[in-house]
């Protein structure tokens, strides 16, 4: 009877605030770059003590769904400002999504070419679980060159799912400003807050070996990503390939 109990229990107070808080930011009732309401009105909205929505908030923070701003409250993050390095800003903050450099250890972020843009294509089977789509759905496909120093390092090929990114061509996404996810966030309300990453050694593909003059086959870092906005949404598939002769995979995880 103790076991059924705990498993009918309804979740704690604090996390339905959190559910609720998480949900609005998922639906843009929150803009980017805007504070969130103090949390003495949150709770007289959810009815409970600012103690309570402190501990919701406080989750949402840790999830880098929210941002506190130091005598300012808090705030919904602004893709570009958490990656811009600005000079007051930690690095880290710099590099949240951009993680290969100079062997040597130095900081660069990287030029970007727009190789190829597709704006209907249809998800190939084995991408189609990763998104929670269809296999065949109609897909934007775009491949991207990054080099540092003026030397090719990485080729990217981004798959997303054309439903959560109406209107999107070749102009609007060569022409953003900013980073690729700020162009989410700012045009289409998806804020990228987490990356899953699988990483392991490949022979490179003829598209990658051309862009990176490698010779065919030769070994190259292959990343797969998933990007996911708030509520564990997945917006991208990614899939880059890095000449690591010269360069690293870098990454502090806190």
């Amino acid at each position: 009877m103790t076991y059924m109990n705990a498993v009918n229990a309804e979740p704690p107070l604090w996390r339905m605030i959190r559910d609720s808080l998480e949900a609005a930011l998922a639906a843009g009732e929150y803009p980017a770059g805007r504070p969130l309401p103090s949390e003495a009105r949150l709770a007289a909205r959810f009815g409970c003590a600012i103690g309570t929505v402190r501990r919701a908030v406080d989750e949402l923070v840790a999830a880098r769904a929210l941002v506190r701003r130091q005598g300012k409250g808090t705030f919904v993050p602004d893709i570009d400002e958490m990656t811009r390095r600005a000079p007051d800003a930690p690095d880290r903050t710099a590099y949240y999504f951009f993680h290969i450099r100079p062997r040597d250890g130095t900081r660069a972020l990287p030029a970007t070419e727009l190789l190829a843009f597709r704006a209907s294509v249809p998800c190939p089977a084995w991408i189609a679980p990763h998104l929670g789509i269809a296999p065949r759905a109609p897909m934007i496909f775009a491949r991207n060159l990054q080099r540092i120093g003026g030397r090719a390092v990485v080729l990217d090929d981004l798959w997303l799912p054309a439903a959560l990114f109406p209107g999107l061509d070749r102009a609007g996404f060569a022409g953003r400003e900013g980073t690729v996810y700020g162009l989410y966030q700012k045009r289409f309300g998806l804020s990228v807050i987490r990356t899953d990453e699988r990483l392991r050694a490949v022979s490179a593909p003829p598209a990658a070996a051309a862009a990176l003059g490698l010779p065919a086959g030769a070994p190259v870092l292959r990343i797969q990503r998933v990007a996911l906005a708030i509520g564990e949404r997945p917006v991208e598939m990614r899939i880059s390939h890095a000449d690591t002769r010269e360069h690293e995979y870098f990454n502090t995880l806190a």
